[in-house]
């Protein structure tokens, strides 16, 4: 006799449902929400109401969304945990793809461009639009770059039409100025990005192409009725990451009173600051936008990890976390003093899995909240023999200006009357990152026809042929050709070479700071740049420059031995986004400290920064280590 829990699936083995999700399952609400809890399976219970629907309508038309590729994918395993063969009127998307096709439909000759290059060049162009505007008409307010920053532009980029930005200024009075103000945006930014909005439009005024992120942003501007969608229901997994313009998609999908809609998210996962805000019990104002009458139903019990670590996310979170007692866990909580003690922390955590049983154990998973604090752990992880793998976080001797210290490092010892012509013990990975910032830090600005392909052949060179490197710096090369201003490295070359016995010492002599003074670059940014650098310096204390050199020359090897034969590393280190969506058996996250982690924020967005607490703390699924600060422990959150 099947249990009443048991869902069948056509594999032969059911698969047991809690109460929630047999409540949603059979739910006949027309529209309805499913506000879900980290681990409760909202993905699972998803595809159990898409199977349960053919089941009663074989026939019917069913569209899947969701708000990334990794969701599409979490959604197609789960489907096929379930049925043999999925029908071909069931689709599985997400909402740019579908907005994609919707805009093919319309017209086949809309042009699709992914390249990086042409869209790097784009942007360029749009730089170059905005300077011939302010010849015509100046501008105090803005600080032109040499450059854009490419990375700092796309994040501008993909949150101005997330939040459909032009609009929104439209709607305050259309002063870009005032707007950007009042809401703290870059104003810089929001100029390049309308000269770039601009060049995407022909004489005419149609789109002469679609990006990422375009073709959503393109049905959410239109002043039209509903959409074309003859589903008889429509799904939509991780709700908690919708923004203004996928919700105006959404709600124009959704008019037809015939079409079912369940979407689901956990919307204490909601980390970005372009999603909807739902926090603190305004889920109303998510189901207000929709256009039919919407409920709220719950799935709390985790299916991922024991009662421990439910408690732990109870104690900081009172979200009503619930978890089965046959599930087993283990929350570690511990307290540091230092820095320095916290990673010591970790390596010991780390070693408790290894001690565990004969076989190789799953790598310890640490999630850090900030970028910079990665390099002192993987300084560490290296000096005690192992390798730690990066996910969604620099290798931090490859940053621009980290690496631009190291050439200079390097070639500083280029002078010793015993010096052997050997390749540079620096790779050409890490030199073409040193070419990069000298050139950039030179001038402040990359032309990018040579960053595009001159770099990695320059690198190549300088590694085979390291005396390069000190002709490139002293502008004897000509790529530096006397057009940039390398005087402050030439000084940093000519420090006695004494100063090779103690690397610290090296820096802090040399002027540092003045090798990066003479770029504009956002205060953040210039804070986080600071903050690299003084994290650098401080790790290399005590050791000689030959020393830091081998340090990462070895790093860089045993990284490459570990992609090469496929063995799992010692730790793997997360960013939060990195993390997101994924479990894992051990996790740590170390740091804790308010200040710190959660970092200090806006009031506004406090709820975005709890947040990515919360995401961090659930990715663990057996085994769950919380370093505190010994002086200033975390304080519960408001419900």
């Amino acid at each position: 006799m099947q249990r009443t829990n048991a869902f069948p699936t056509d594999h032969g083995q059911p698969l047991m449902l809690t109460t929630e999700q047999q409540a949603i399952v059979h739910s006949q609400a027309a529209s309805a929400i499913i506000a879900a809890l980290a681990g409760t399976g909202k993905t699972t219970t998803l595809a159990c109401c898409a199977v349960q629907a053919l089941r009663a309508q074989p026939d019917a038309r069913i569209l899947v969304l969701a708000h990334s590729r990794a969701g599409v994918q979490a959604f197609q395993h789960r489907l096929r945990a379930l049925v043999h063969q999925v029908p071909g009127q069931l689709q599985v998307t997400t909402l740019e793809r579908w907005s994609a096709r919707t805009l093919r439909q319309r017209d086949a000759g809309v042009r699709f461009v992914a390249d990086p290059v042409e869209l790097r060049q784009q942007a360029q162009q749009a730089l170059l639009e905005l300077e011939a505007q302010l010849q015509r008409q100046p501008d105090e307010r803005i600080s032109m770059p040499a450059e854009v920053d490419m990375q700092a532009f796309w994040a501008f980029n993909r949150a101005a039409k997330q939040s459909l930005l032009l609009q929104r200024v439209q709607d305050a009075g259309g002063d870009l100025a005032a707007f950007c103000e009042e809401q703290l945006l870059d104003y810089t930014l929001a100029r390049i990005f309308c000269a770039y909005e601009r060049l995407r439009l022909d004489t005419c005024g149609d789109v002469r192409y679609y990006a990422e992120g375009d073709c959503t942003y393109a049905l959410a501007q239109e002043e039209g009725g509903p959409l074309p969608a003859p589903y008889d229901l429509v799904l939509f997994d991780e709700m908690h990451d919708l923004d203004l313009a996928a919700l105006t998609v959404l709600r124009r999908l959704l008019h037809d009173p015939a079409t079912r809609f369940l979407g689901a998210g956990d919307f204490n996962q909601h980390i970005d600051t372009q999603a909807w805000s739902v926090f603190r019990n305004q889920l109303h104002q998510l189901a207000d936008f929709l256009p039919q009458t919407t409920a709220t139903l719950p799935l709390t019990q985790s299916r991922r990890f024991g009662p421990a670590v439910a408690q732990a996310v109870n104690r900081w979170f009172p979200v009503g976390m619930q978890a089965s007692t046959k599930r087993y866990s283990t929350v570690y909580q511990w307290s540091y003093q230092d820095d320095a003690d916290c990673i010591r922390q970790l390596l010991q955590a780390q070693a408790s899995l290894s001690a565990r049983d004969g076989a190789t154990p799953a790598p310890l998973t640490v999630i850090l909240r900030h970028p910079h604090e990665a390099a002192a752990l993987e300084w560490a992880v290296a000096a005690a023999g192992q390798v730690a793998s990066l996910h969604g976080l620099p290798h931090f001797y490859e940053e621009r200006e980290l690496a631009l210290l190291l050439g200079l490092m390097y070639a500083h010892g280029l002078q010793a009357p015993d010096w052997k012509s050997s390749p540079c013990l620096l790779g050409p990975q890490i030199l073409e990152r040193f070419i990069d910032g000298a050139l950039y830090f030179g001038k402040g600005r990359v032309d990018t026809r040579q960053e595009d392909s001159d770099l990695p052949t320059m690198a190549a060179q300088m590694h085979q042929h390291p005396q390069g490197i000190w002709r490139f710096l002293i502008g004897e090369h000509t790529a530096q050709g006397g057009r940039r201003n390398f005087a402050a490295f030439g000084n940093f070359l000519h420090l006695p070479l004494a100063l090779q016995d103690n690397a610290q010492a090296l820096l802090q002599q040399a002027d540092v700071w003045g090798l990066f003074a003479a770029t504009p670059m956002p205060h953040a940014e210039a804070q986080r740049l600071r903050t690299r650098v003084q994290g650098f310096i401080d790790l290399v204390a005590g050791l000689s420059v030959p020393q830091v050199l081998q340090q990462i020359a070895s790093m860089v090897q045993r990284r490459q031995r570990l992609q090469h034969t496929g063995q799992p590393a010692h730790f793997q280190i997360l960013s939060i986004e990195q993390a997101k969506g994924q479990e894992f058996e051990a996790v740590a996250v170390p740091f804790l400290a308010p200040g710190r982690f959660p970092a200090p924020v806006p009031h506004a967005l406090a709820f975005v920064e709890r947040n990515r607490l919360y995401v961090a703390i659930t990715r663990a699924r057996q085994r769950l280590w919380l370093l505190e600060d010994a002086r200033h422990p975390i304080q519960a959150f408001e419900a």
